[in-house]
Order: structure tokens, then C-alpha cells, then sequence
């Protein structure tokens, strides 16, 4: 005599329960791979975003100062470009603001190859190069700058009152993002201080 012993038993097989588990970790693993990938992606996003505003405020900065440069003080030009250690860079104008009554004063835009950052600062004074304790309290506008070539230079003079600027910024896991600008001196002003 043989009995059935499924007769008022509920529940799953064991096969039923492994096909179950792998199931669920098939799918756990699917979600889990998307999760991963859309962090990635993030980040990726992030560091871009970061990198392209960094490049913007450099790019804004020069061009307002040069842009609206005037000559300074016994020099027949709106700024002035120097390297005063290896690679660094130092670009220096007479910045005139707008407003009622137009202001001059000295800007300075101080690129160290080494640290691959830009760094500015504005006096009523001239600006000469700074030491490294100096050029530390200057504001810093980015870190992670790189010429787009490494023989070029970030700032470059075309003619006497132009400037190219050309420069790529670090977006971590990315392609470094370029930026390239060309600005003019507009004032036709003479400045009464000497910048440089």
C-alpha cells in the first residue's frame, strides 16, 4: 500500500525554490549593474559640469579685465604678459570699471604650470610676480588648467591690444574639456596708474 505524501502538504519543491533563487539573482544583478552604471554616469556628468563652469570663470575673468583694459602708465599698452618661473605665466592690466564715473586699478591673472591652476588678484598698485606665499593668497578661479598642447601657452598676445587664450580644464575620468577665446582692449582709455 502506498500513500501520497503531498496529500495536505502545501509548499515548493527544492527544484522550484533554486530556480526561484536564481531568478532572484538574476534580476538583483541586472538592477544592481544599472544602479552601478547610472553612478558612473553621474559622476562622469558631474565632473564635466564642475570642469565647465572652472573653464567659464577663467574665460569670463580675462575677458572682462582685458576687454575692458586700458593703457597703463608709460607703457603704450592695455596689459602685460611675462613667465617669471618655467612654464608660469603672469598677465597683468589696467582694468577700467564701469559705472558713473570710471575707476582704473591693476589685474592679474597668475597661471603656475606646476600646481596647474589659475589664481587672480587686483590692487591700486603695480602687480609684479608673486612669491609662493603670495601668489597663495590670491583667489584661486581653477585647479586642474593645462595648456591644449604642452608647447603652448595659456595666454598668448595677438597684437598690441588682443589676447588669445587657450587653455583645457581637467573633468576627472573624462575628456579634458577646451576652451579657447580671443578678446580685444575696447576702452581707448589711458590709465593714470602704472599696473606693470
Amino acid at each position: 500500500m502506498t500513500t501520497d505524501t503531498r496529500d495536505g502538504q502545501a509548499g515548493f519543491t527544492l527544484i522550484e525554490l533554486m530556480v526561484g533563487a536564481l531568478l532572484t539573482v538574476l534580476v538583483m544583478s541586472l538592477v544592481g549593474g544599472v544602479i552601478i552604471s547610472s553612478t558612473r554616469s553621474e559622476t562622469i556628468v558631474r565632473s564635466v559640469a564642475q570642469a565647465t563652469s572652472a573653464g567659464q570663470a577663467i574665460t569670463a575673468s580675462v575677458q572682462n579685465g582685458i576687454r575692458n583694459s586700458a593703457v597703463s602708465l608709460n607703457t603704450g599698452t592695455p596689459y602685460r604678459l611675462t613667465t617669471p618661473s618655467g612654464s608660469d605665466q603672469l598677465l597683468v592690466a589696467l582694468v577700467v570699471s564701469s559705472g558713473t564715473s570710471a575707476t582704473a586699478s591693476c589685474a592679474a591673472w597668475y597661471y603656475s604650470a606646476t600646481a596647474g591652476e589659475v589664481r587672480y588678484s587686483t590692487s591700486t598698485t603695480a602687480i609684479a610676480a608673486p612669491s609662493a606665499s603670495q601668489l597663495a593668497t590670491w583667489t584661486l578661479l581653477s585647479k586642474g588648467v593645462s595648456p591644449i598642447s604642452p608647447s603652448a601657452a595659456i595666454f598668448s598676445a595677438r597684437g598690441t591690444f588682443g589676447l588669445n587664450l587657450a587653455f583645457q580644464e581637467s573633468a576627472g575620468t573624462a575628456s579634458p574639456i577646451v576652451f579657447q577665446s580671443a578678446v580685444t582692449s575696447r576702452t581707448g582709455m589711458s590709465g593714470a596708474i602704472a599696473c606693470y
